[in-house]
């Protein structure tokens, strides 16, 4: 818990520091988006927010986000939150538990000035619970042996398209725990 509030306050604090630097970084994006793939094997989605320039000899963007996945839970639904109570059991080996969610930060740079077309990298770090499942040999029933927070790198990048002529923006980037993702998004 303690490096999920200590990454938080940090892009933050990145986030404010560019966001409030300068007239040159007044337009912001929201954005949402979704895929599949990566190490969390399963589907996710995320939702960002950032500002960029675009009336600078070079440009940038600096926005943050915050991805989650989506049906990662392979625990069985009557499973039981604490160890077998007794020594006849099977060991089933670790399952994931819930849902995997981080924060990251992204920078990108206009690739040809005015285009509206950034390349991007982000970086930031996922969580999730992971636990030790067993089954009663006497019962049948399910239980969680040990429950541990596992945290991971989030390494990524992407290109995005944020039109001057247009409110809209569209993303698409693949990191190492999320696999590939599109976002499309709303301008001002």
């Amino acid at each position: 818990m303690k490096n999920r509030i200590i990454l938080l306050i940090i892009l933050l604090s990145l986030f404010s520091l560019f966001s409030t630097s300068s007239k040159a970084m007044a337009n912001w994006y929201v954005a949402i988006g979704g895929g599949g793939g990566g190490e969390a094997k399963t589907g996710n989605m995320r939702v960002e927010a950032g500002n960029y320039s675009t009336n600078n000899s070079v440009n940038y963007l600096f926005g943050f986000g915050i991805p989650f996945t989506l049906g990662r839970d392979d625990t069985p639904s009557d499973l039981i939150e604490h160890p077998v109570p007794h020594e006849d059991f099977t060991s089933l080996g670790k399952r994931d538990k819930g849902e995997e969610a981080g924060l990251y930060g992204k920078f990108g740079i206009e690739v040809v000035n005015r285009t509206g077309v950034f390349l991007m990298v982000y970086g930031g770090a996922t969580w999730a619970r992971e636990i030790e499942l067993a089954q009663s040999n006497v019962t049948r029933r399910y239980y969680q042996e040990s429950e541990k927070t596992k945290t991971y790198g989030l390494i990524g990048g992407g290109i995005g398209f944020f039109p001057r002529s247009h409110r809209f923006c569209f993303q698409l980037e693949y990191d190492n725990r999320m696999g590939i993702t599109g976002l499309v998004g709303f301008k001002w």
